[in-house]
């Protein structure tokens, strides 16, 4: 029996492989591709380049990417655009020539945590046997998994395998986490705490939390937000906040943006912002959700340049979520959801 699912509960790899194949079956004279293989997994990407490729020899087809591993292999030319100016063309050949590896980074120090939490204990995030179903499809079947202080992880799996379950049951709100065996900082979820104090010992990053901050706050009040937990600051700030907020825009470079509104930086810069806001008050977890989704090839080492930081000049957990293997990533070890019929299963490995 086939069970029809409402398209809100896809992850975001899900919906948009639902929304590519709704596009290729309609069968267009040429398509614009911005990004496809964003959120979409190994298997995923292998199959959607063999199709391409076949509909390439019928089809006009213009891609839009940032990575260089993305580049379809049937693409014969490249056009740089630059500022929203087209600057150059060339044959890929050559682009691909030109493309040189690089490891620099200008991220070098991590501010010290402005207070310490207290009564955190050892393992912050426990499930043990937890299985979760909707609509009576299984999604998660007997998930086993401890998150200790100071662990270094990236949480992995195919589309449509969990990982975003998994992360609403740590984080947000979701009615699945109750009456489960699963513990956040010592305590069983639903046994007394509220997600708001649960929130309070998470920092949280997703590139959708960009659209979240429309007001014209600039990025030094976007950084001490964070250590107030709202959206944007309406409250005074104290001689304490704004120096702490300072250095960490000194750590990221970005010393001489401190009066810049937010929404006008850069997509680079705005979510290297808001790792930092979520990172400031050195909560004892850090989750990040798909940081380096539509960034380029030196963008993404700068964000895993800071992640990696993080993970090494402080205490706090990381708990990374990604589909690629990100060069320079150093996670200590890797959570990957197995699906299967009954559910997703997990396997722990080691880095």
């Amino acid at each position: 029996m086939k069970i029809a699912l409402s398209l809100r509960t896809f992850s975001s790899g899900e919906k948009r492989k639902a929304f590519l194949k709704y596009l290729l079956n309609q069968k267009p004279d040429f398509l614009v591709l911005d990004n496809p293989f964003d959120s979409l997994d190994k298997d995923s990407v292998t199959d959607l380049k063999a199709r391409l490729k076949q509909i390439s020899k019928t089809t006009t087809i213009i891609q839009v990417f940032n990575r260089k591993e993305d580049l379809l292999p049937f693409v014969g030319s490249i056009l740089k655009v630059e500022d929203e100016q087209l600057v150059e063309i060339i044959e890929t050949s050559e682009f691909l020539k030109s493309q040189k590896e690089t490891n620099f980074s200008k991220i070098k120090t991590v501010p010290p945590a402005p207070e310490t939490f207290q009564g955190i204990p050892e393992v912050l995030v426990e499930m043990r046997n937890v299985s979760v179903s909707y609509e009576e499809k299984p999604i998660l079947k007997n998930i086993t998994w401890q998150i200790k202080k100071g662990d270094f992880w990236q949480l992995t799996g195919s589309n449509g395998s969990g990982k975003t379950t998994l992360l609403s049951m740590i984080y947000g709100d979701n009615p699945k986490a109750y009456g489960q065996d699963l513990y956040l900082f010592g305590n069983k979820k639903g046994s007394g705490e509220s997600v708001w104090e649960i929130k309070r010992k998470i920092g949280y990053f997703s590139p959708a939390l960009s659209e979240l901050f429309s007001r014209r706050n600039t990025v030094l009040e976007m950084l001490i937000s964070g250590l107030v937990d709202s959206v944007g600051l309406y409250q005074k700030t104290s001689d304490k906040e704004v120096r702490l907020a300072r250095e960490w825009l000194k750590a990221l470079g970005m010393e001489g943006k401190t009066g810049n509104i937010f929404t006008d930086l850069s997509e680079l810069e705005k979510r290297m912002v808001l790792i930092g806001r979520a990172m400031i008050k050195h909560p004892p977890l850090l989750i990040l959700d798909e940081p380096t989704t539509s960034l380029d090839d030196k963008s993404t080492l700068e964000i895993t340049s800071l992640i990696n930081l993080i993970a090494e000049k402080s205490e706090t957990a990381v708990v990374f979520v990604s589909h690629r293997t990100e060069k320079g990533l150093q996670p200590k070890t890797v959570y990957r959801l197995i699906p299967s019929k009954n559910g997703s299963k997990g396997e722990i490995l080691v880095e």
